[in-house]
């Protein structure tokens, strides 16, 4: 039997109940199309794949694959892959029309990698199930005014509405990881796109903010907008970028960019 490796991060799932908690809340159907990230031992997979027109398996531990594939040989809908998630490209990976309902176990030490890979792949995705260390999870649908609140908060957020379910022990893993996790929902924002000239400005004016998180927001500007340009805006000088709602951001970042093509 396979052992979780501490360098892929893992923590199988083992907890019947929580398993059928994450079913009933994902509610596969017969026409839908599934990406599953890390399969591991198949404990969501076998069942998943019952209920779907297909399922696609990304796993990158050779050691799992043989039972993955061993299941999929009893079931012609189901599709075990031995790649790393963040090479593939949904794009390339299907050619058909079709967008895919994406869920995952993820490994922690992947989390955000894996969030800017489903940035990466949005316009591919119907919506996604991610299981997330607990702190990671709540700084995605992190509110403006929270500690929790940052530049990851506002990139979700731009991209993705999230939708926090439920909180899962350590003991629902196996082994145990020393912290808490959450399960999201995230749907994809229709028409966003990260490689968008809106985002990428986006992406600039958070990290130059959030940077310098303890700082006025008109000191971290100083050199690119004025006061009175801050105040036009509806946004205080004198605030700090954390009490900025994604709204905020999106107006500070859309002033910017018709600045430069004045």
């Amino acid at each position: 039997m396979a052992r979780a490796k501490k360098d892929l991060g893992q923590n199988f799932l083992v907890d019947s109940v929580v398993i059928n908690k994450i079913l009933n809340l994902i509610n596969p159907k017969e026409e839908e199309n599934f990406l599953e990230i890390g399969p591991g031992k198949g404990a969501l997979t076998e069942i998943i794949s019952s209920r779907v027109k297909t399922l696609d398996g990304i796993e990158v531990d050779k050691d799992l694959i043989p039972k993955l594939r061993s299941l999929a040989l009893l079931q012609n809908n189901l599709f075990i892959h031995e790649l790393n998630i963040l090479k593939v490209s949904l794009k390339n990976f299907s050619h058909n029309e079709y967008k895919y309902r994406v869920i995952g176990n993820l490994p922690y030490n992947l989390s955000t990698q894996i969030m800017l890979w489903s940035f990466q792949n949005s316009n591919k995705i119907k919506d996604i199930h991610y299981m997330f260390q607990k702190e990671f999870g709540e700084r995605l649908v992190s509110k403006p005014g929270k500690k929790s609140y940052g530049r990851i908060s506002v990139l979700s957020q731009y991209m993705f509405e999230g939708l926090p379910l439920f909180e899962i022990t350590s003991d629902s893993f196996e082994p145990k990881p020393n912290v808490g996790s959450i399960f999201l929902k995230l749907t994809p924002h229709e028409g966003r796109n990260i490689n968008s000239l809106e985002s990428k400005k986006l992406q600039e004016v958070t990290n130059l903010l959030f940077s310098k998180r303890r700082k006025k927001i008109s000191t971290s500007c100083k050199n690119i907008l004025s006061n009175h340009e801050l105040i036009d805006l509806d946004i205080d000088p004198n605030d700090r970028p954390e009490s900025l709602t994604v709204e905020d951001f999106l107006r500070l970042t859309n002033h910017l960019i018709k600045k430069q093509n004045v």
